[in-house]
């Protein structure tokens, strides 16, 4: 800061001085007090505190000076101004050492004889003192001090002192704040009345990404500018994050005066919300609901634009755009869920440990198709049910009412935690409390939610419809809660009213379908194969065929519910087979050709027109193939003219050509060229136009018309001969251009546009008001033709339940005939399925692996085995390890699926009887999330399977017992083989490495031992080489082989050489015991035991 020495005699002297930069950072002061003698240097308090009134007096002197100096002549001035200099370094009374750097800037506060006479001529007027002293302090405070400039020298300086000298300095220098320059037309703290209607809109959707139009641009602020712009990889704007009023309300944010922000064009907003909501976020937006023109003519014409939150999405609920989500996500996995949300609610546990049992009840929405799932189970403390249901639902979206158990938590954190899952992506979960009374509010809010249409089905005397809906409100109490949550949770996106489609509720365990669990859908590899969860090499992509979306979904949907009902089921086939034998015929052709056409996905597009939500080229786009296909069906009237026999296929085509008047009719009223360009004004034909369309189109030509004769006043006014012509520039319409010669002629009245070297243009008042009138009808005419639009689609949504039907006829052809195409593949044969009363059998001959078959190169060995009752109802299977067991099995599994989905088979020849279940237990897996390691998940699903399973069940257990010790783990795996075979009696194939077990064949019925063949030779090298047949032999495998597989995994060969030592050590020593053991039974049988004979046959089998 400045030294403040005694004041000169002069004005320009004392501003000289204030500017002249020094040499050192800050001055050094006096001492605190002048009267103690002490050698040493002031305390640094001492110093600091001192300051203020030194710095305060020398303003006040200098103020006065200035006041004063006016009045003195020139010479006066020069007088003053060295008597100063000499008095500027008088001593202090006593003189402390000080160093040469503070002695520069040394100085008195006593006033000199010149100070008083000058404070003595002022007080005759104070005003004007105290005036000048508050400029200065204004001036100084602008400025900030003398040698603020040197700022940077001071510091190199101070660092060239000793410590305590810039400490002292520092303590001065810090008093006075630096100023905070602004820059001109910054914002003071401020918020504008737009981003406080964005705060109010904030404050009640926090958990929200708001994307907000503002002009020509939609906009995101604070932190959702900072998420879209992680997401969208566009730019944001720095600026406050956090949605504080006031701006100093985070002191990292206090120097910031706006929030930080993102922009992406309008027409854009389609792309990008997409994308955020396939990353999981909850997206909405906020529009302006106001125009330009009508605002001016409004009573807020002075206030900002009125802005409402107009949509919002989730992954769930995203319907806007006709199209999957999983097309606009990145990587290789391009599976995703099924765009469900499911709705979740759990009783109190019962019971403890393993004997715990919890209530479930679900619900689940399909809100693109109008699909809705529910259900009611109890589930044991593996929560196997609510695994399986999820795993078969795959839902995008869990709405969870009320608290969870810990393992069933867990389990849904696992499945929807990562982008990896099972799911295909991420889902979203979100949370609803649930109250104690919340039953008895969740059955009144379902009965009033009904009861207009509950009347409206008596009085029309619709028995189907007044069934459904009392099918719905007896539903059983945790589904009527999840119901009344759903129903809450899709009112905040206005799509509740997919509840009203009460034909589509169905329940997920009815025993027309076969349950398949979620541990078997994994290890067969339905959905998505166990290596990246991706859809290629999964038995759903190996047999999609499918034309149309909707053909697929349905498709997925067979594939996860097999038949049980033998009559259904040879419906299908004889449909698949009959599509199979005509391919070649022009029925089928004509099929196949009318589907390929069929690009729209026609159920989800039915449902945004029932919420009305599609746009025009939607809506023509989905008329237009309603219309194709109904009228390729025209001529067909009864099921003789479908070109079809299968009762399936004529029950579908006659479906179709219903429709065909109900579309003709809405198609008619449509202008073609206009819905294709999505032109509003001209979408309806000139006889189906409202009357409101109408008085604001004659209200616009009204108004040109005025314009048009406007030409001639103007012209007049102008003193031409001849009407002006208007010219658009920057498209600004009805502009008047006069030459600049002519510009004497143009009225004050006229508003000038713009201008050039040559021309200026012009408005005249006429034209203003025509022109403001002219939109107001137009932006009247938009909304007149925005209501006529919302009419027709609601006429059309009258109408959703035959269109409905008609499109899901078409998805049933699309599925069977993808199913013919996959029997029309080489070695693809017809099921045959033995009558109900028959015992379970399955018998294979030449069965292939569906998946596998594709996808290796040399092609797949076929198989063939039979399991039956009484024998052999179970087979032991053993073999070399990479020998093919367990595809085999899989295999077998997997024909035993697609014959019950209605598809013909990999194999030669299979018969059949309905299984009720497939069952399996493969792999080595853990369960961290649930605390259990893997062999208490093993033990875990075998107990499931185990009570699970019935005589006409499938069981596959792969190497059961490997998990724990080889004793523990080979008593396990014999005492599960004996209860499947001996007590369930069930269909089973058993892998196992202990070869043991082969004993246990010799004293069940219905057990029989097969193995994967293969030989062993010995290489050049001398060791031993292992060539696997992947052929199913009868007998024992008696040897693993698990080096040979070492050998190919490069383990080191140092290694499996000690390996290879300490296996024939170990096989000789086993070989000895039993060979001692062969004795010892030998000689019993020879004395007194021979009720030994038995197991001395099998000991020297085992030898």
């Amino acid at each position: 800061m400045p030294p403040t020495s005694t004041p000169v005699g002069k004005k320009q002297q004392s501003l000289t001085s204030f500017f002249t930069p020094k040499a050192a950072s800050s001055p050094k002061p006096p001492a605190a007090s002048t009267q103690s003698p002490t050698p040493s240097r002031p305390p640094r308090r001492s110093a600091a505190s001192a300051a203020p009134s030194e710095r305060k007096r020398s303003i006040d002197e200098l103020a006065d000076k200035e006041n004063h100096d006016l009045e003195r002549d020139a010479k006066k001035a020069k007088t003053s101004a060295l008597a100063d200099d000499g008095s500027g370094d008088t001593p202090l009374p006593v003189q402390t050492p000080v160093s040469a750097r503070a002695q520069r800037y040394s100085y008195s506060t006593a006033p000199t004889s010149t100070d008083q006479t000058e404070a003595d001529d002022g007080a005759d007027d104070e005003a004007t003192k105290k005036r000048y002293a508050d400029l200065h302090k204004k001036f100084i405070k602008k400025l900030g001090h003398p040698d603020a400039m040197n700022w940077r020298s001071r510091i190199k300086q101070d660092h060239a002192t000793e410590e305590n000298e810039d400490g002292d300095g520092e303590a001065e220098e810090d008093d006075v704040p630096a100023p905070k320059s602004k820059k001109k037309g910054s914002k003071t703290g401020k918020l504008t009345p737009m981003e406080i209607q964005f705060l109010d809109i904030k404050r009640k959707h926090l958990d929200t990404i708001l994307i907000v139009e503002v002009g020509y641009k939609f906009r995101f602020f604070g932190e959702d500018a900072r998420v879209a712009a992680k997401e969208l990889s566009i730019v944001c704007i720095p600026g406050k994050m956090r949605y504080d009023e006031l701006l100093d309300a985070d002191p990292s944010e206090a120097h910031l005066d706006r929030f930080a922000s993102a922009s992406i064009p309008v027409h854009r907003l389609p792309v990008h919300a997409r994308r955020l909501v396939a990353a999981g976020h909850k997206v909405g937006v906020v529009r302006q609901v106001e125009t330009a023109a009508l605002k001016k003519v409004g009573d807020n014409r002075n206030a900002p634009f009125t802005r409402k939150l107009t949509n919002l999405y989730t992954k769930g609920t995203y319907i806007d755009e006709n199209g999957d989500l999983e097309q606009s996500t990145q990587g290789g996995n391009t599976s995703s869920s099924g765009g469900y949300l499911l709705c979740l609610t759990e009783s109190k546990a019962k019971g403890a440990g393993t004997d715990e049992k919890v209530g479930v009840g679900i619900l689940a929405v399909q809100p693109a198709t109008g699909d809705i799932i529910y259900d009611t189970f109890e589930d044991g403390f593996m929560r196997s049910e609510i695994e399986t249901r999820l795993l078969h639902i795959s839902p995008c979206e869990f709405v969870i009412v009320g608290d969870l158990t810990k393992a069933t938590d867990k389990l849904i954190q696992h499945l929807a935690g990562s982008s990896t899952n099972v799911f295909g992506d991420r889902s979203r979960v979100e949370r609803v409390p649930r109250t104690p009374t919340m039953a008895a509010e969740a059955a009144s809010h379902v009965t009033q939610f009904y009861a207009e249409k509950m009347k409206e089905a008596t009085s029309s005397q619709n028995e189907q419809s007044a069934s459904l809906l009392e099918k719905v409100l007896r539903l059983p109490e945790a589904v009527t809660i999840c119901l009344s949550a759903m129903m809450t949770h899709l009112t905040e996106y206005g799509l509740e009213h997919i509840f009203d489609l009460t034909k589509y509720f169905e329940s997920f365990s009815t025993r027309a379908h076969m349950l398949v669990n979620g541990t078997t859908l994994e290890s067969l590899e339905v959905y998505r194969n166990a290596t990246d969860h991706a859809e290629r090499g999964s038995l759903f992509w190996a047999i999609d065929k499918t034309l149309t979306r909707f053909g697929r979904r349905l498709l997925r949907k067979w594939l996860g519910r097999p038949l049980l009902h033998q009559a259904d089921l040879e419906a299908r086939l004889a449909a698949v087979k009959e599509l199979h034998d005509k391919r070649s015929t022009a029925a089928v052709g004509g099929l196949e050709r009318l589907l390929a056409k069929t690009r729209t996905d026609l159920e989800r597009c039915l449902v945004r027109i029932y919420y009305g939500k599609c746009t025009r080229p939607e809506l023509l786009a989905a008329l237009q193939a309603l219309q194709q296909v109904a009228s390729h069906y025209a001529s067909v009237k009864t099921p003789a003219d479908a070109g079809f026999d299968a009762p399936l296929l004529t029950d579908a085509v006659l479906a179709l050509p219903q429709i065909l008047g109900l579309v003709v009719s809405h198609l008619e009223r449509i202008n073609l060229d206009a819905a294709r360009k999505d032109d509003k004004y001209g979408f309806f034909r000139d006889e189906h136009q409202t009357e409101d369309m109408e008085d604001h189109q004659m209200g616009i030509a009204h108004v040109e018309h005025q314009l048009d004769q406007h030409r001639a006043a103007a012209a007049e006014q102008l003193k031409r001969k001849k009407p002006v012509d208007y010219v658009t520039v920057a498209g600004i319409e009805f502009l008047i251009e006069v030459p600049n010669s002519d510009i004497k002629h143009v009225p004050a009245s006229w508003a000038k546009i713009s201008g050039t070297k040559k021309v200026s243009r012009f408005h005249t008042p006429a034209v203003v008001q025509l022109v403001a009138e002219r939109d107001q009808h137009r932006e009247a005419l938009a909304a007149a033709c925005d209501a006529a639009f919302r009419a027709l689609l609601a006429s059309v949504a009258a109408a959703y339940q035959p269109l409905r039907d008609a499109v899901s006829a078409l998805a049933t052809l699309d599925c069977l005939l993808s199913l013919s195409k996959v029997a029309a593949q080489p070695g693809y044969t017809c099921p045959e399925f033995l009558p109900s009363s028959a015992p379970p059998t399955i018998a294979i001959t030449g069965g292939r692996h569906p998946m596998a078959e594709q996808t290796l190169a040399g092609g797949y060995i076929p198989f063939s085995t039979t399991l039956a009752h009484p024998t052999p109802r179970a087979h032991l299977v053993t073999g070399p390890n990479m020998g093919g067991k367990s595809s085999f099995v899989r295999a077998l599994a997997l024909i035993v699926l697609l014959a019950q989905v209605g598809s013909f088979v990999p194999a030669d020849a299979l018969r059949m009887t309905l299984c009720d279940a497939i069952h399996t237990r493969t792999g080595a897996r853990d369960n961290l999330f649930a605390s259990e390691s893997t062999f208490m998940v093993e033990v875990s699903e075998t107990a499931r399977i185990l009570r699970a399973a019935t005589p006409r069940s499938l069981v596959i257990l792969d190497e059961l017992g490997r998990g724990t010790s080889t004793h523990d783990g080979a008593a396990i795996a014999q005492a599960v083989l004996h209860h499947v075979v001996a007590e369930t009696r069930c269909l089973t194939l058993f892998i196992t490495h202990y070869q043991n077990l082969a004993r246990v064949a010799d004293g069940l019925d219905g057990l029989t031992n097969v193995h994967m063949k293969f030989k062993a030779d010995t290489g050049p090298d001398g060791e031993e080489e292992i060539t696997f047949l992947y052929e199913v032999g009868e007998g024992v495998a008696h040897r693993s082989y698990g080096l040979n597989v070492a050998r190919l995994a490069h383990i080191p060969k140092k290694v499996i050489d000690v390996a290879a030592e300490r296996s024939s050590a170990m096989e000789s020593e086993m070989r000895t015991r039993r060979f001692k053991g062969a004795c010892r039974m030998l000689s019993d049988v020879m004395g007194d035991s021979p009720d030994q004979l038995d197991n001395l046959i099998s000991s020297i089998d085992q030898l």
